[in-house]
């Protein structure tokens, strides 16, 4: 019996997009010279960092690169390993959270302005941080999918350039040419449950031409039957993969009682949009 989210299926499905005929590149590496039948590598590194470095190796051992962005908080930032993925030849990029993490923070009311600046204030000091353990010139988004304020919104006042910043995925990817898969929610058609890491503009485009994926199966079968196209952006949260053993079965339970908190969320949320 095959099981999904284990690291023997994540190799399998890279077989899968090698075996077809794809390259694989960082997101700094596509921005500067995309290539045409290509898949972007992004991994969110929201906690268990170890299994980032898993990823890692794993990549480095097939001779492929990708992305990875570490948040700014304990469960998902360790110094040694986001070294080691580096030492290794991926990209290491910023997760950015800041709108969401200064607001938690403050004990009184404050206007828009203000929480954009402090925002960016916390962005540079993060940002920092980073840059003294690698080099960093992509960032991309945490959804923070309690929270009320999009992070995105920090550049509606703000320039990420400004910070030597070359690319952002939610800005700087035509998604009307990349399509974009994420393993949010534990499936590869998590987009229901998902809050803020999906594509507004093409989802319903994309389910219109059947582009819908279960499982990481479904998605070696399309890749076999040369369904998929030709420039893809996926994104995974190694948190959600391991080997078949009790993390394993954590996480599967934990997904499942996540979700419909995150489509309840969705469903319930005001209109109301904090920082337009």
């Amino acid at each position: 019996m095959q099981l999904d989210f284990t690291f023997d299926t994540y190799k399998k499905l890279l077989k899968g997009f090698i075996d077809n005929n794809y390259h694989f590149q960082t997101f700094s590496a596509y921005l500067r010279n995309p290539k045409d039948r290509v898949v972007i590598l992004r991994h969110d590194v929201d906690r268990l960092p170890a299994n980032s470095l898993e990823f890692a190796r794993i990549q480095s051992d097939i001779g492929i690169s990708g992305s990875y962005y570490f948040r700014s908080r304990k469960t998902g930032w360790d110094e040694e390993e986001i070294k080691q993925i580096n030492n290794l030849g991926h990209e290491i990029g910023y997760h950015y959270e800041n709108l969401s993490r200064v607001v938690k923070k403050l004990k009184s009311n404050h206007d828009t302005n203000q929480i954009l600046n402090f925002g960016l204030k916390d962005f540079e000091t993060q940002l920092t941080s980073l840059r003294q353990l690698v080099p960093v010139e992509t960032i991309c988004m945490h959804g923070a999918p309690t929270s009320r304020y999009d992070n995105k919104n920090l550049w509606g006042k703000y320039k990420y350039s400004d910070f030597k910043i070359i690319g952002e995925p939610y800005f700087d990817l035509d998604f009307s040419t990349v399509f974009y898969l994420t393993d949010t929610g534990r499936r590869w058609d998590g987009f229901n449950f998902s809050i803020r890491d999906k594509i507004n503009g093409q989802q319903k485009y994309w389910q219109e031409k059947g582009m819908v994926f279960k499982s990481s199966f479904d998605l070696i079968d399309a890749l076999n039957q040369n369904v998929l196209p030709s420039k893809i952006m996926i994104t995974f949260h190694p948190q959600r993969w391991n080997h078949l053993n009790i993390d394993w079965c954590k996480e599967l339970i934990f997904q499942n009682i996540k979700n419909p908190i995150k489509w309840a969320l969705i469903n319930l949320r005001q209109k109301k949009v904090l920082i337009p």
